[in-house]
C-alpha cells in the first residue's frame, strides 16, 4: 500500500461517499472502488461497508485508518524535514470547533494560518461542545476549540473569557422580561446551567414560553425579529441589529457571567508537525 491508498483511507472516513473521494483525488468512481476491492485482497478481511448512507469502517477498516494517517503524517513530516521550508509544512489537520465560536473566529483564523501554510489540508467539524469532547477523545479530530469549562483529561488552554449579553429588540426591564419568549440556542449542558442559575437569581416564576433552535446565529435572527430575548457571548454582538438592546448580565455577586473558550487537545497529537504549528498560531492569535 502507497501514500495514495492513505489518503483514500482518510478521505474516505471524512465523506464517507465514494464519488467525493474519487473527485477530490482525480480518481474514477470505478477505478477507486477497484483499490477498494483490493485493499481488502491485500489485508485479508472486510475493511468498509456500504450502505444506503454512505461508506463505513470495520473495526479491522478503523484500525487500518488509524495506521494509514500515521503513515501519511510521517511521510509529509519527512518531506517537510528535508526541504526545510517552513512554508513546504503539508498534512492533513481535523479541526473541531463550537459552532458559535467557528462562525466568530475561525474564518478570520484560517485565513491567517493558510496563508502561511497553504499545504496543510483543513477539515472543520462543527458541533456542541460537549460532542466536540466527545470526538477528541475517539481521535476523529486533532483538536477541539470549545466553549465552557468541560470535562477534559489532557491539555486545556484557555483562550479567552468573553462576557455573557442578555440581548432584545424591547427595553430591556426585568419586571417586564418575564413576558417575553426566552430564545435559546442548542448548546452544551454548561451554557444550560448559566442561563437557568441567572433565570433563578433573578425570576421567582418559570420563562412563559422558549423556542429553542439549532444555533446561537439562528437564535440572535429571531432576537432580530422582536420574538423574544436570549443570552449571548460578547463576540456574537457583531451579529445583532443596530436596534436591539444590549446588556451585561451577572451572578447573585454581581459578577459578570463568564462564557470561556477553551483550546483542548491530547498533547500526543502535538508530534503532528500540523497539529502543533496550527496550535502554535491560535496561543498567538490570542496572545496566551
Amino acid at each position: 500500500m502507497n501514500n495514495t491508498d492513505w489518503k483514500i483511507l482518510i478521505y474516505l472516513r471524512e465523506e464517507r461517499s465514494i464519488n467525493k473521494v474519487a473527485k477530490r483525488l482525480f480518481m474514477t468512481q470505478p477505478s477507486l472502488t477497484y483499490r477498494l476491492s483490493q485493499m481488502e485482497k491485500e489485508i485479508g478481511c472486510p475493511l468498509f461497508i456500504r450502505t444506503n448512507k454512505g461508506v463505513h469502517f470495520t473495526d479491522a477498516g478503523n484500525r487500518l485508518y488509524s495506521f494509514a494517517e500515521k503513515e501519511l503524517q510521517q511521510y509529509q513530516d519527512m518531506k517537510n524535514y528535508v526541504t526545510h521550508e517552513p512554508n513546504s509544512i503539508s498534512g492533513v489537520l481535523r479541526i473541531g470547533a463550537s459552532e458559535s465560536f467557528a462562525q466568530s473566529y475561525i474564518p478570520k483564523i484560517l485565513k491567517g494560518f493558510l496563508s502561511n501554510y497553504n499545504d496543510v489540508e483543513i477539515s472543520l467539524t462543527t458541533d456542541t461542545s460537549d460532542h466536540l469532547v466527545k470526538l477528541l477523545k475517539k481521535e476523529d479530530i486533532h483538536l477541539a476549540i470549545v466553549r465552557g469549562n468541560q470535562d477534559w483529561p489532557d491539555t486545556d488552554i484557555l483562550l479567552e473569557d468573553a462576557p455573557l449579553y442578555l440581548i432584545s429588540a424591547h427595553t430591556i426591564d426585568y419586571k417586564t422580561l418575564i413576558k417575553e419568549p426566552a430564545i435559546r440556542y442548542r448548546s452544551d449542558p454548561s451554557l444550560d446551567e448559566i442561563r437557568d442559575k441567572w433565570w433563578r437569581h433573578n425570576f421567582s416564576d418559570s420563562p412563559q414560553s422558549m423556542l429553542t433552535v439549532s444555533d446561537c446565529f439562528t437564535c440572535v435572527e429571531i432576537v432580530n425579529q422582536g420574538l423574544g430575548y436570549s443570552l449571548v457571548p460578547a463576540d456574537i454582538l457583531p451579529k445583532c441589529m443596530p436596534h436591539i438592546n444590549r446588556e451585561p448580565v451577572y451572578d447573585n455577586h454581581h459578577r459578570p457571567l463568564m462564557r470561556p473558550s477553551h483550546l483542548l487537545y491530547k498533547q500526543a497529537m502535538t508530534q503532528s508537525t500540523p497539529v502543533k504549528i496550527f496550535i502554535d498560531y491560535v496561543k498567538k492569535y490570542f496572545e496566551v
